[in-house]
């Protein structure tokens, strides 16, 4: 077997020790999101607190399932997009809610296809009077690096653009969305639950590729020199 070369020596440890990083990091990222979907599921599945009688908790109800009693003011509905519902393209509907004795708060409806996007064209799903919704609390509200701002031009939001919407609609929201349940909602859109959050967790998956990485280049590194070493 040859003896390696310090060149070859040192970009394989690089290699190596880049390789195992990145495994270990991706190991601490599933711990780390394994923490986040259960806390997740906690406040997904307890019962539903009422959202009038704890405003002053928004932060701390990130996740979790609340109940709003009040109306839909249906003219100043907002629209969020694009978002896919099996395969297909759509918008989902961003409806500023009047609660009962208290502020508004915008609710994402549901999904929509791109050709009801008129209101007109699903009134039975406009329902007037007073309602009472359950849904989940998102008060982390954050434009991604990447996320487009408001396109004026086609009325439409690519996030949750809490200030933005309040002054393009003229009202004055709190600082939060509730995601609805999938109750049904008369004539069937917008389509409910859609918004429910879901996080994927491949993070093992990741951190197995790059430990198998480590090995291969490990494997290869041994290989090539014991060629060189029979050659010679």
């Amino acid at each position: 077997m040859r003896r390696p070369g310090l060149w070859s020596i040192c970009l394989t440890l690089f290699g190596l020790v880049l390789m195992l990083y990145l495994g270990v990091w991706q190991l601490q990222r599933k711990a780390w999101k394994d923490g986040l979907i259960a806390e997740m599921a906690a406040g997904i599945t307890a019962p539903p607190l009422s959202l009038a009688k704890h405003l002053d908790e928004l932060q701390k109800l990130n996740y979790r399932a609340v109940r709003l009693q009040g109306r839909f003011l249906h003219k100043l509905e907002a629209y969020l997009g694009p978002r896919v519902h099996q395969g297909q393209a759509g918008l989902h509907v961003l409806t500023p809610f009047q609660m009962r004795d208290g502020p508004v708060v915008l609710v994402n409806r549901g999904w929509i296809p791109p050709n009801r996007r008129d209101p007109t064209t699903r009134t039975t799903g406009q329902v007037t009077g007073d309602v009472t919704l359950d849904g989940v609390l998102r008060s982390d509200l954050q434009q991604g690096p990447w996320t487009p701002d408001y396109d004026a031009k086609a009325d439409q939001w690519f996030w949750y653009d809490i200030s933005g919407i309040s002054q393009n609609r003229k009202i004055d929201l709190i600082s939060a969305v509730v995601q609805a349940d999938s109750t049904d909602i008369p004539g069937g859109l917008p389509i409910g639950g859609v918004a429910q959050p879901k996080l994927k967790n491949d993070h093992l998956q990741y951190a197995l590729t790059w430990f198998s990485l480590s090995v291969v280049l490990l494997i290869v590194f041994i290989v090539s020199h014991r060629r060189k070493g029979d050659e010679a």
